[in-house]
């Protein structure tokens, strides 16, 4: 039975060790094949085999955690949060009124304030602090509370209680008429850690989410030409495959599909990164997501929704949360089983002073309540996704796809490259140099069969379909039912007397004929080079063409390792021989093995569908400056993952024995804890496309 697969929203999470709690508690479900969250956007993508679990049995397993789970389609809004400026509202009105009541009673204490005033002013405090605790506070206790009726503790387990504990013991040394109290200490707790939640979900807001901003440009209403001629406005989701729609100038193109009127420019820049608009001429096709400077355009809906281009590009942006790297799963470990070393240091630390000590009961309280605030695992469980969230989707602004988190690390820390030529370093629409000859219609028969660049330029011009059971040999040829065959010389049994680009055809009574084709680089082939050489890369030109026009066009343009004539399986074996971490860009069918067994590998959305499924990495717009740019950009992610991870580290080396020594104060530690969590996501925003 095919697996199902759904993503849901959550609520209640609040760093990656929650996300890690879901997970394993999820997958460890009958039935269950992959759970894997984000805690940047707050969702996790679930597949599961229908015949033992459902959507809403999933989704009940996650509430019994304590958090809420809600189906997350694509294209649906994602629910606001409820805003926290209420809550914080109340909470510093009544942090700073308690403050001055709690000024007044250590000035009286000092000076004639009887006790029955100092009660009364006790009381008032406790009278402000109650909504305090009871209201502002819920969005930490709250989950804490669900997930504790299922014997189960999240990441705000320790904050709750140490809100609750510094509250009754307020009560309790009211109650005895003791001088000391302290709901100052639990109301400023709350407002700190309120403020650091505020300003923790505006910057994931700003981190964004490029998958749901694609979705969500995309709905729009498009204008369907109906078979009279006249015009209706639709929703795009209603589009189907064969419709016609007008698009005016200044509108977006709602679906993938192919030009009907004569002309029409288009911006491509939210699918390509590319700025400047792109002319299309009459049966050229147009991509959803782009806009019409110069219209109006008649279009033929070829691809809607999800099929659609952009659709596809969403998809590979949502699945990235669907993967996980070294760093993030490192961050996992540390987050996993922390919690109870969270509440056994706060035990520790009030048995220490209490027992061992011999301090007073309160300030072992407050030692104790210090310890489980200061020590909370956020900021590493955040370090990661922070960044790669933010990687992930202004890459994608460039027009560069990244297909997982771990690709992004692999990407970082990759050493050298290896590129296909045809259609890669080449411009993918060669010129054949010979159309008149009288055996092109019976190969260009054959070459319809093929997604090769040599192929598609053999067919250009001339009005065939592909001949019926052709059968293609990855990086040789294909192969006609009647024996016919095109490709390399060696498939079809010629001697290869050419040094270009060439296509031979051998008929079906054996007749050899080589095609000839000019070969032109690409134009920002130079460009690239210089930003390799710059990034210390070194590149190796490997390619199934001939060796020697392989070695005219590496010479050319000062490419110093090149081999020619290479097959898929020779391909394959240089990249699993290499002792290096090497990249491998290629756009073809022959390309695919070597692209699933390099390191991280790159190809370009316009390439075949196999090359596009094996690659790591996809550049929707085909610029060569794009590999580069994409590799400092990875660089610098990875860069600010390891000082996240570092700083996270240092956090708790020097918070916690500072807290078990007595030194911070609640309040100080709420500040501290409230601030890593803060410096961490501010870190992530440094990061920006590499020019």
């Amino acid at each position: 039975m095919t697996p199902h697969s759904l993503t849901f929203a959550l609520d209640g999470v609040t760093c990656a060790g929650c996300i890690a709690k879901i997970e394993r508690h999820v997958t460890a479900q009958q039935g269950v094949v992959l759970a894997r969250g984000n805690a940047t956007v707050e969702r996790i993508r679930l597949v599961w085999d229908p015949a033992f679990q459902t959507a809403e049995s999933l989704a009940d397993h996650i509430r019994t955690l304590g958090y809420d789970a809600l189906p997350f389609q694509p294209g649906d809004s994602t629910p606001a949060a409820p805003s926290l400026l209420p809550q914080l509202g109340l909470a510093a009105f009544a942090m700073m009124n308690i403050m001055a009541i709690s000024f007044a009673v250590w000035a009286g204490v000092a000076t004639d304030m009887g006790p029955g005033s100092m009660q009364f002013l006790h009381w008032v405090s406790a009278a402000l602090a109650t909504p305090v605790v009871l209201y502002s506070a819920a969005v930490f206790y709250a989950p804490s509370l669900r997930a504790l009726r299922q014997g189960a503790m999240t990441m705000d387990t320790p904050i709750s209680l140490a809100i609750a504990i510094t509250y009754l013991a307020s009560l309790y040394e009211t109650l005895r008429g003791s001088e000391h109290v302290y709901f100052d200490a639990v109301t400023a707790l709350v407002v700190f850690l309120l403020i650091g939640r505020v300003i923790e979900r505006a910057l994931k807001r700003r981190s964004g989410d490029a998958a749901e901003n694609l979705r969500t440009m995309m709905q729009i209403t498009a204008r369907r030409e109906n078979a009279s001629g006249t015009v209706d406005p639709v929703p795009a989701s209603d589009l189907a495959v064969g419709d016609i729609v007008v698009i005016g100038s200044g509108e977006r193109v709602p679906a993938d599909g192919t030009l009907l009127s004569g002309f029409a420019q288009v911006d491509e820049s939210v699918i390509t990164g590319e700025t400047l608009p792109r002319d299309v001429i009459r049966d050229e096709a147009i991509v959803a997501g782009a806009i019409v400077h110069a219209g109006p355009a008649r279009l033929l809906v070829c691809h809607v929704g999800e099929d659609a281009q952009i659709g596809k590009i969403s998809q590979m942006i949502a699945d990235v949360a669907a993967t996980k790297g070294a760093a993030q799963r490192q961050a996992d470990r540390f987050a996993r089983g922390y919690i109870p070393l969270v509440l056994g240091g706060g035990a520790f630390g009030f048995a220490l002073w209490y027992v061992v000590l011999g301090a007073s009961f309160a300030e072992a309280l407050m030692i104790a309540v210090a310890v489980l605030v200061v020590t909370c695992p956020c900021a590493a469980g955040l370090a990661t996704p922070a960044v790669a969230a933010r990687a992930v989707n202004i890459l994608m602004r460039a027009g560069i796809i990244v297909k997982s988190s771990d690709a992004l690390e692999r990407l970082a820390d990759a050493d050298c490259i290896i590129m296909d030529k045809t259609g890669t370093l080449s411009d993918p629409a060669p010129i054949l140099q010979n159309t008149d000859h009288p055996l092109r219609l019976g190969a260009a028969r054959l070459a319809a069969g093929s997604a090769h660049p040599l192929a598609k330029a053999l067919c250009l011009g001339v009005d065939v379909t592909p001949m019926d059971n052709l059968k293609e040999h990855p990086g040789q040829g294909i192969e006609a039912p009647d024996a016919a065959r095109l490709g390399s010389a060696q498939f079809v049994g010629a001697r290869n007397a050419a040094t270009g680009p060439v296509l031979w055809y051998r008929s079906a009574t054996g007749t050899l004929h080589d095609f000839q084709f000019r070969e032109a680089p690409r134009q920002d082939l130079d460009h690239m080079i210089a930003g390799l050489r710059r990034l210390d890369m070194p590149l190796t030109l490997l390619s199934g063409d001939t060796p020697q026009a392989v070695a005219d066009f590496a010479n050319t343009h000062g490419i110093d390792h090149h081999k020619g004539g290479a097959t898929p399986s020779d391909k394959l074996k240089i990249l699993q021989r290499s002792t290096k971490r090497p990249i491998m860009f290629g756009d073809g069918i022959n390309d695919a093995p070597a692209l699933a067994a390099a390191h991280v590998s790159m190809s370009f959305a316009g390439a075949t569908e196999v090359a596009q499924v094996a690659a790591d990495i996809v550049l929707a717009s085909p610029r060569l400056v794009l590999v580069p740019k994409a590799i400092k950009t990875a660089r610098a992610a990875s860069t600010l993952i390891a000082q996240n991870l570092t700083f996270s580290a240092v956090y708790n080396i020097v918070t916690v024995p500072l807290a078990l020594a007595g030194v911070l104060t609640p309040l100080v530690a709420a500040v501290l804890m409230s601030s890593s969590s803060i410096i961490v996501l501010a870190n992530g925003l440094r990061l920006r496309v590499e020019p």
